[in-house]
């Protein structure tokens, strides 16, 4: 995006050694990836060999949330390089791995009558890590079925897949019984019903564009569902949210949302290389809208679905027009230099150049949006929420706001910008701030 950034002062600690309480700490060592060397699933005791610090991350510089002492029990949960993360008197944090020995591996208590109720769009994943591969997103007010305690990860089950979710989006319920899926769904093309979840499973029959299907259960990308009397895998992107037996709150009762794609046509935005913002902005874009509408069931419009230009007051024109209750122009960032990295989020200002009736508004969904990119992608430095004069945003009628999803000139933020995992995750936490606002501003 083409506006002159308030330049950050970036600081960088590098340390050998630093010695705490008699303790040596070593800086952390990450593989070449950037993520953490290996990954144990479940949790092993060790003993401190000496009194040790524990960190809130893992460097050296982090800080120090308490001191173990000598020959304490602590819980091993997963390691990072030279690190451990660990758990002992109610925290969790990190320690220097030479300092600490093994014990006998703890046996995990389990219960499988235990029930929780996400209070987020919480991902599911293979492994009790940030890191670990995205088996589904449990909708926000769905129950799960805990299974056991991995420092703070919950191993839980839900629609027929058991994996590992972040403990604190979850709250406890009453036991769920046993329930049949009723949601229900519409095809939004011609779409081959498939006996198993690929793309090379036998087709069963084809479902005709328009026709509602019984939702069953979802497995990564692919929806089990029900229609003509058969039962199999459809691909949940050709999917979008039909009549349900049981509406509740977590539907967006079909309020229009306006998805703006930055730039396009002879206008690219930010340039590096062969990568183009206009491109990624339209990619995340359609995920966006595609999760707005297949999840969330809101009525999407974009400004542009193709590579056309648009001025900027065209797609301020489209949001009247389209009747919008929402605006969020995607867009990605550029520096001079390098050094510069991270998402933001630019809301109104308090000058006189805004006239958008609903500054307060913008704002609420600003800090929303970034408040789910944040704690769903900490891969990315979170610049925060920024004020600041932008035509889309600050001369709409409607509650506005414009992402900077990383920075193009930026290796780190450029890797997470063309990796279509991650345009998927900004999309996600993307519609999920806007489902948060557009609740609370029912």
């Amino acid at each position: 995006m083409n506006i002159e950034k308030t330049p950050w002062h970036l600081k960088l600690l590098l340390s050998t050694s630093l010695v705490f309480t008699g303790v040596a700490v070593i800086p952390l060592e990450l593989s070449q990836t950037g993520f953490e060397s290996t990954r144990v699933e479940a949790a092993t005791t060790y003993k401190t060999t000496a009194n040790l610090n524990l960190r809130l991350s893992a460097a050296t510089w982090s800080k120090v949330l308490l001191t173990i002492p000598a020959g304490a029990t602590i819980k091993y949960i997963s390691k990072y390089g030279s690190w451990y993360k660990v758990s002992y008197g109610g925290k969790t944090g990190y320690v220097a791995s030479q300092y600490v020995k093994q014990t006998t591996a703890s046996t995990m208590t389990t219960s499988s009558t235990k029930a929780y109720t996400t209070t987020v769009n919480l991902n599911l994943r293979k492994s009790a890590s940030t890191r670990g591969t995205i088996l589904l997103t449990i909708p926000t007010g769905k129950r799960v079925t805990y299974v056991s305690t991995y420092g703070s990860w919950y191993k839980v089950t839900y629609g027929g897949q058991t994996g590992y979710v972040s403990s604190q989006y979850l709250k406890a319920s009453s036991p769920s019984t046993t329930t049949s899926s009723t949601k229900a769904y519409t095809t939004t093309v011609n779409l081959n019903l498939r006996k198993s979840a690929s793309t090379t499973g036998t087709v069963l029959l084809t479902i005709p564009s328009g026709r509602n299907v019984t939702y069953r259960g979802t497995y990564g990308s692919w929806y089990k569902v029900s229609y003509g009397g058969k039962t199999g895998y459809v691909a949940a992107r050709y999917l979008k949210a039909g009549t349900t037996t049981t509406p509740t709150t977590s539907t967006g009762s079909g309020r229009t949302v306006v998805i703006d794609a930055g730039h396009g046509g002879n206008d690219p935005g930010a340039v590096y290389g062969s990568v183009q913002e206009k491109v990624i902005a339209l990619d995340i874009a359609k995920r966006l809208a595609n999760t707005l509408s297949s999840t969330y069931n809101y009525n999407v419009k974009m400004t542009r679905a193709n590579d056309g230009y648009l001025s900027l007051a065209q797609r301020v024109s489209l949001t009247k027009s389209y009747k919008g209750s929402a605006f969020v122009s995607v867009h990605a960032n550029s520096a001079p230099s390098t050094a510069y990295h991270g998402h933001e989020v630019l809301v109104p200002t308090t000058e006189s150049y805004t006239t958008n009736p609903y500054a307060s508004a913008s704002r609420n969904l600003g800090a929303a949006i970034n408040r789910e990119l944040g704690v769903r992608i900490p891969t990315i430095r979170n610049r925060g929420v920024k004020y600041q004069n932008v035509y889309v945003v600050g001369k709409n009628t409607v509650p506005s706001t414009l992402v900077e999803y990383g920075f193009i000139s930026n290796a780190n933020d450029r890797a997470h910008l063309t990796s279509t995992t991650y345009r998927q995750r900004m999309a996600d936490a993307t519609a999920s701030g806007i489902h948060q606002f557009m609740r609370s501003s029912n």
